[in-house]
């Protein structure tokens, strides 16, 4: 009975060796470079109305910043000037990503949730957002820095 149990015992070991667990097949983890995960500076915010012209029009005194946090959360404090002054877009909520897609989900001023879709794209330190404007079709074109 002993034998039995140490027989078990040992054929219980070998199957969990290194060599044996990397014979295993598992599906690989998707997973973006660690400086994806960080805080990006605004450098310029562009949008695209088609009714008005095929050319994005560039946002005067662009500022602020983008936090990607790796639990999925995102701060976001952008500003802008206009109306003789400065305009503030501040939001936080969760973002997801597949692909080259991302989304960023938020409670509004007015307390409703809200998404926004769109692109990303993100090449030596440089992260370009092109989300999904309003109307349909229109885009808003943000290209930012890691700190």
């Amino acid at each position: 009975m002993i034998h039995r149990f140490l027989l078990l015992l040992l054929a219980g070991l070998l199957c969990s060796t290194p060599a044996a667990l990397a014979q295993r097949k598992t599906a690989p983890v998707p997973k973006l470079a660690p400086s994806f995960f960080s805080t990006y500076t605004y450098l310029t915010y562009s949008i695209l109305d088609k009714a008005t012209s095929p050319t994005p029009m560039a946002a005067k005194g662009v500022g602020g910043t983008l936090t990607l946090r790796p639990d999925g959360t995102f701060q976001k404090a952008l500003t802008l000037a206009g109306n003789g002054g400065t305009m503030h877009f501040d939001q936080s909520g969760r973002f997801a990503f597949t692909a080259d897609r991302i989304t960023l989900s938020y409670t509004d001023k007015k307390g409703q949730p809200r998404t926004d879709e769109g692109t990303f794209r993100l090449a030596n330190g440089l992260l370009t957002l092109t989300m999904q404007g309003f109307p349909a079709g229109n885009l808003s074109i943000y290209t930012l820095r890691a700190e």
